[in-house]
């Protein structure tokens, strides 16, 4: 028995050992980033058992795992060509020409052309925003998709769910995706209450034993809302009460854009993206992918990116208008875990002269995120950015403007997740008096911020510094 006992002990550990060999060797040969895998190898080789199940949930990559065959990208293909043949390019936009590096490699790498005219409202206003999206909700007379990572069971999700009942009631189409991890508090009856109403629900990697496995660190983080194929929304609101009334401890600032007119054909395509992957259902023609007949020299490229993708193309995106900014850079958001690239590309910005501000939370709802935050601010003060820090609230908004002509508005953080892990997308927007008005929203935050200087970051406390050095040592494995 003590021979069979030792026998049994041996195969235990020479198969954890191998599991434990076989990842670092997979870790190894995905040829991430460097600090990303070794925070990994050191996780599987010095926390046994632990380090190999954090491996499993959260480790493993879905790069390269397409979502779609080339079947069903070929049903795709079809609707989108037939509606870019008869958009305007916006030729007469001169900030096409000035920005037409940035627009072929976003065009090359997430297939995200340019769309002119186009009407773009920004929000920075929950309530308001959800007042006007559930008016156009009602005014849909073909369908209506919606696709978010948040949604809750609470007043503002009752209105949402409402308004998109009483649509799929009046034999309106009604498709809605939501995020299983982001939308855990959305109640099964309010599920089954929309499903029941005829609403086609699809959920995004749902978190079942044992396929959660694979797929959990995968979140679709996109906020997406198309009416009728002419309307669409993205931004940073999701369908929560704090989006439209504020925390406890301040208001909830954010921003979000409304686009009527070509630039929706980018939405519907990644929404058709999602849909079609998660449902393996497919719907098409000229109704879903309307031309719009309005004139307007707005021009913006919707822009996707995921696991799923050979580029990161948001992340790319981002680095390529720092690099080539002239005057100044203004960015918001909540959550700063920047990669290598990005965190060089704003440090050289600053050295060369451009007016670089970094407007982040001073308290925030992710509290290890927050701390890993701050632990990068010292080469990027002593760049010269002028970092804000928001005291009004918590600012959850992502957004960019580069010299006054460019604005990014969408779902994406300035973080490693947001870059390589979630489902995000983004609108490139090339317009002078856009990037003049979310200049002015910038500047107007300000003044709700406080300034952090390199002398008070240096002059924290020392359990202040262990804290976010923590933080960020764990950001990368999570």
């Amino acid at each position: 028995m003590e021979l069979l006992e030792q026998i049994l002990e041996y195969v235990i550990a020479g198969a954890y050992w191998y599991l434990v060999i076989a990842s670092v060797a997979v870790v190894l040969l995905e040829n991430k980033n460097p600090v990303r895998t070794v925070a990994w190898v050191l996780l599987l080789l010095f926390l046994p058992y632990f380090g190999l199940l954090l491996y499993v949930v959260f480790g493993r990559s879905f790069k390269r795992q397409s979502r779609l065959t080339r079947k069903m990208r070929m049903q795709m293909v079809n609707d989108i060509e037939l509606a870019l043949q008869h958009r305007n390019e916006g030729q007469n936009n001169p900030l096409l020409e000035q920005h037409s590096t940035l627009t072929r490699l976003l065009s090359r790498t997430a297939h995200a052309p340019v769309f002119a005219n186009n009407n773009v409202d920004i929000y920075t206003d929950g309530k308001k925003l959800l007042d006007d999206m559930l008016a156009d909700i009602e005014h849909a007379k073909h369908h209506i998709h919606a696709e978010y990572y948040i949604i809750e069971s609470d007043e503002t999700g009752e209105a949402f769910k409402n308004a998109l009942i009483k649509k799929a009631k009046e034999g309106i189409e009604v498709r809605l995706i939501y995020d299983d991890l982001g939308s855990w508090h959305l109640k099964r009856s309010t599920i089954n209450e929309m499903r029941k109403a005829g609403i086609k629900l699809r959920t995004f990697f749902k978190i079942r034993f044992p396929y959660f496995t694979t797929k959990l660190n995968y979140r679709n983080h996109r906020k997406i809302v198309v009416v009728d194929g002419h309307i669409g929304y993205l931004g940073g609101f999701n369908v929560a009460d704090r989006y439209t009334k504020g925390l406890d401890w301040g208001i909830w600032r954010d921003t979000h854009i409304r686009i009527e007119g070509n630039g929706v054909i980018g939405l519907q395509s990644i929404f058709q993206t999602d849909w079609l992957y998660m449902s393996k259902k497919f719907f098409s023609g000229n109704k879903y992918f309307p031309v719009s007949s309005k004139e307007s020299n707005t021009c913006l490229q919707i822009v996707g990116s995921g696991p799923d993708r050979d580029w990161e193309t948001i992340m790319q995106g981002y680095l390529h208008a720092i690099m080539h900014a002239k005057k100044n850079v203004y960015i918001q958001t909540p959550y700063f875990l920047p990669n290598e690239s990005i965190a060089n590309a704003i440090e050289m910005a600053a050295l060369r002269g451009v007016d670089v501000r970094l407007m982040i939370p001073f308290r925030s709802d992710e509290r290890i995120a927050f701390e890993a935050s701050l632990s990068y601010m010292k080469n990027i003060l002593k760049s010269g950015v002028k970092v804000l820090q928001y005291h009004k609230g918590f600012i959850h908004s992502k957004t960019m403007v580069i010299d006054d002509e460019l604005s990014i508005v969408g779902t994406a953080n300035m973080d490693l997740r947001s870059f390589e892990q979630n489902f995000e997308v983004s609108a490139f927007i090339y317009d002078r008096q856009k990037a003049e008005e979310l200049t002015k929203i910038f500047l107007r935050d300000a003044r709700s911020c406080k300034k952090l200087t390199l002398r008070k970051w240096e002059q924290r406390p020392l359990y202040k510094k262990i804290i976010q050095s923590l933080a960020r040592l764990l950001s990368p494995a999570l």
